[in-house]
């Protein structure tokens, strides 16, 4: 019997979320609170009004806040902070384009309007306005050039766009403002890597881990650039350290597990894929992982059972068509293996054709 070929396929091994790294782009809003304001400024009734919204925003009423935050404005319409309160709420609700309004409002008439800026691209990246957000942000710069968050909001973007050098740019500017931050560290490494440059991308993950011990994500980060750079036991260590920190993270054990099936390690893949299913049902990777570990078992029916529940959980799977043809050919079902793999080569699994030509025709 000649020898196959297994492709099997690993999802976010870069990334816990499904996109790219870290890549958390807004940090909690903050409430701007006046209060004991001298009544030659504001009226105490105006004030009282405001304090009332303020109140109600932090006790999670929304619908209140924005009641009282309305009131305030009626009586003083150039009350930037209650428009920037008001825009929190509205955002919590999910009202994106009032809280966009409230938040441009806030910087036409607030002194300091950079964060009013900076809240205002969100929404935009929100919606996936990439253009508009980076434009927002910089104006936040221009209004406050010494914030890291902006440069480093502007590194996420541009990562998202694929435009790594600019990406790279900001987060150098970011960490410029910011020398300790470990998430720009993280997002610059992450750069590095799609352009190659693991060593490069080693180092950051390791200065981001430096800055922050227990920054699982970024553990999980250095376990992918050393397995792709062949070190196993170091990206099998990394993994680890990611585990640790977050033991219910079902992206890392399965990333582990795939490092111990590069080692031909498949009991302990096994287990590490056993453990991400039972965390995640619908985890389709790691069962299609666990049919890849299957065939070199040479467990051929658990394996079809192992690919067949990662089709069902996600049906343009490719790989799980792949591996459970190579399944279906290790035990003489010919024909199934081959609509299988015209299946997983309809889906742009590149490696599918060769399977095809050397069996099928």
């Amino acid at each position: 019997m000649r020898l196959l070929t297994l492709f099997i396929c690993v999802f976010c091994v870069l990334s816990v979320n499904g996109q790219s790294d870290t890549l958390q782009f807004a940090e909690e809003l903050t409430i701007i609170k006046v209060i004991g304001v001298d009544s030659s400024y504001i009226d105490p009734d105006i004030l009282k009004s405001y304090n009332n919204g303020v109140e109600l925003l932090e006790n999670g009423q929304l619908t209140e806040s924005i009641a009282a935050f309305t009131i305030t404005l009626e009586q003083k319409p150039d009350f930037s902070k209650a428009y920037f309160n008001r825009a929190i709420a509205e955002m919590q609700l999910g009202n994106k384009q009032k809280a966009y309004d409230d938040f441009i409002k806030y910087t036409e008439i607030d002194s300091l309007p950079a964060e009013g800026f900076f809240q205002a691209s969100i929404i935009k990246f929100q919606s996936a306005n990439y253009e508009e957000s980076l434009a927002l942000l910089d104006k936040a710069i221009k209004t406050n050039s010494t914030d890291a968050r902006f440069n480093y909001e502007k590194g996420v973007i541009y990562f998202l766009m694929a435009d790594f050098d600019a990406a790279i740019e900001e987060y150098n500017y970011a960490l410029q403002k910011n020398p300790e931050s470990p998430y720009a560290m993280n997002d610059r490494a992450s750069c590095k890597k799609e352009k190659g440059d693991l060593e490069g991308a080693i180092y950051d993950y390791k200065k981001a881990i430096d800055a922050d011990p227990n920054f699982d994500i970024a553990w999980n980060n250095l376990g992918s650039a050393y397995r792709d750079e062949n070190l196993y036991e170091e990206a099998i260590d990394a993994y680890s350290n990611a585990i640790m920190f977050d033991p219910e993270n079902e992206v890392y054990i399965n990333n582990r597990g795939y490092t111990y099936f590069l080692l031909e390690n498949y009991s302990n893949a096994m287990a590490d894929f056993d453990i991400a299913t039972k965390i995640n049902e619908d985890y389709a990777f790691a069962y299609n992982n666990k049919a890849a570990t299957l065939i070199k078992m040479q467990e051929y029916t658990d394996a079809i059972t192992e690919a067949e529940i990662a089709i069902k959980l996600k049906p343009d799977y490719g790989y799980a068509y792949l591996n459970r043809g190579i399944a279906r050919e290790m035990i003489r079902d010919k024909n199934g293996a081959c609509e299988d793999w015209l299946k997983a080569e309809e889906l742009g699994v590149k490696s599918a054709s060769a399977h095809l030509s050397n069996t099928c025709n």
